[in-house]
């Protein structure tokens, strides 16, 4: 073994994980075809993940730091509108591709505690590179810095989570885009009148 291997073979699995969890679902993805579209054997995953929830978990933190990575590339050299609706686009294709792995871990996660509890983290994974990104902007002088941070990322998160649930149900993503950049709007007005 060489340095770093560990982690290779990690994010290896991963992402193999990912791929099936994105085309099967949650519940239709065993460990066996995980192993066997990485050419192991299971127990070989058990060694790095001893179960497929602890892999999910995984998969979630993966997903959690391309959040982060849509964030800063979203807003990067960009007004807080220009940057809100370029997050909108990233987040509707980031959604269209994992729809079938999202909506199916709400459902098995309402049964298996384990997957609820790694949920309940992803979300407060979420809602903390939220609240350091207003941070930031606060920082920049974009956002007030009486406004609470941590609570404007809970609305913001909520927003666009439920906007984006939406879209899956059949709301036109056009009509979406506009309601989320008319409230980023309605923030910045409300800034400039403090």
């Amino acid at each position: 073994m060489y340095p770093g291997y560990r982690e290779e073979v990690r994010k290896k699995i991963v992402e193999e994980a990912e791929a099936l969890f994105m085309k099967r679902g949650y519940s239709a993805t065993t460990m066996e075809e995980i192993a066997i579209r990485l050419g192991v054997t299971k127990a070989a995953i058990y060694q790095y993940y001893p179960g497929k929830a602890d892999l999910f978990s995984a998969v979630a933190e993966y997903h959690r730091q391309r959040l982060a990575g849509i964030l800063e590339r979203s807003f990067a050299n960009q007004d807080l509108m220009q940057g809100a609706s370029i997050l909108f686009d990233n987040l509707l294709e980031f959604i269209n591709k994992s729809m079938e792995i999202y909506t199916d871990m709400m459902v098995v996660a309402m049964r298996e505690k384990r997957l609820h509890t790694i949920m309940q983290e992803d979300l407060k994974g979420d809602l903390r590179i939220i609240e350091m990104f207003i941070e930031k902007q606060k920082d920049r002088g974009l956002i007030h810095s009486s406004i609470d941070s941590k609570n404007l990322a809970v609305a913001c998160h909520a927003l666009i989570n439920g906007l984006m649930f939406d879209v899956m149900i059949g709301m036109d993503p056009t009509e979406a885009k506009r309601i989320w950049l008319d409230a980023i709007d309605d923030l910045l007005r409300v800034h400039d009148l403090i």
